[in-house]
């Protein structure tokens, strides 16, 4: 756990002694680069297990239900705020 820590008190760090012309485009890409590590990562750790094969028609059809009443609700969620609030920006 100190070691999250430590790597957030060191972006915090460099992030203030970077600020300047090109801190946002090196932010941008950095993240960028830090999120496609993390899927490629995620993608071997799922590829290396075998049971996960077995599985995965059970997982497709949870996964879609789950999905689409996230984006349902997300949407509706969305709409009753603009209504409540009366601001479309």
């Amino acid at each position: 756990m100190i070691e999250y820590l430590l790597f957030f008190i060191t972006g915090i760090c460099a992030g203030y002694l970077i600020s300047g012309k090109y801190s946002n485009k090196l932010q941008k890409v950095s993240l960028n680069i830090s999120i496609l590590l993390l899927l490629f990562f995620m993608g071997v750790s799922i590829g290396k297990d075998p049971m996960l094969y077995t599985k995965i028609s059970g997982f497709g059809i949870q996964a879609l239900a789950i999905s689409g009443f996230s984006i349902f609700f997300s949407i509706l969620a969305v709409l009753l705020i603009i209504n409540i609030t009366g601001s479309k920006k």
